[in-house]
């Protein structure tokens, strides 16, 4: 048999997909990907300049759009549902991200309001207004799509064990994480998948520090590299392609290898207040 994109279950011709964060990062590397395999794609962040850019960079002829759009709020969610450009929606990638980082005893309500908000609420709102548009796309989608319609998260090592993130970013990636095991098994009955990608250290614009902390991040992780957002978006698109076609509930840690380390401490983390 020759192997093609469509025989290893990653042609994605004819799918609709939503990538929120979609403006910069992993989220914008993993709209391009999905676009390379055939998908036609909206992204949508708050700041439209950023967005219409990233659009423009992407083109691919007319299948990729744009939308503005606060997420933090139901009402903002449901006015992005109302905007797109199809009553179907094959896949979503949940990928709105921010984090405040500080020692526990410094959070504020507010700090933890704004980090659990648009980690973890922004997505569950997304998730749940999209449902109608997900069930529609699987019902309808047997015969293109084996695997239905596919919903993937976007987590963090963070959710798994002890890394000095701030507690308030840990905690909205565990959420997330449950989260998609819930949803993977109350969506089933839809046809719908759910999974997670959790990345370790990104380079990425929501990661600063100075050259020696992320040398030493680098050098907890066996594969002795940090990693690119193309090593993040690969994983996406392979979750919501009918590559992945029976696989659902799960969490895929793209970390270089950090997690089999049992989350041994960065020397100085604390200390370097610029990360």
């Amino acid at each position: 048999m020759k192997t093609t994109p469509r025989s290893l279950g990653l042609d994605l011709k004819g799918s609709k997909a939503l990538v929120s964060g979609g403006s910069r990062g992993i989220g914008s590397a993993a709209a391009e990907l999905l676009l390379a395999l055939g998908a036609e794609v909206a992204i949508c962040a708050r700041g439209a300049d950023d967005l219409e850019a990233t659009r423009a960079r992407l083109a691919a002829g007319g299948r990729c759009h744009a939308i503005a759009a606060d997420l933090s709020t139901q009402e903002g969610v449901r006015t992005l549902i109302q905007k797109l450009p199809w009553q179907e929606l094959d896949i979503l990638v949940n990928n709105c991200g921010t984090n405040i980082r500080k020692k526990a005893e410094d959070y504020d309500q507010e700090d933890f309001e704004k980090v659990f908000g648009t980690n973890f609420m922004s997505c569950m709102w997304l998730s749940q207004a999209a449902l109608p548009l997900l069930r529609r796309a699987s019902a309808a989608s047997r015969e293109r799509r084996r695997g239905g319609a596919a919903v993937v998260n976007i987590s963090s090592v963070a959710g798994r064990g002890h890394i000095p993130t701030g507690f308030p970013y840990a905690a909205s990636k565990a959420a997330m994480d449950q989260m998609t095991r819930n949803l993977a098994v109350e969506w089933a009955r839809f046809g719908i998948r759910v999974n997670a990608v959790a990345p370790g250290l990104i380079q990425t614009e929501l990661v600063q520090g100075s050259s020696t902390l992320l040398e030493a991040f680098k050098q907890r992780k066996p594969l002795k590299r940090l990693g690119e957002v193309v090593d993040v978006a690969r994983p996406i698109a392979f979750l919501a392609s009918d590559a992945a076609s029976f696989i659902t509930g799960q969490t895929l840690y793209v970390d270089g290898g950090f997690t089999a380390t049992n989350f041994n401490e960065v020397p100085g983390y604390w200390e370097d207040t610029s990360a």
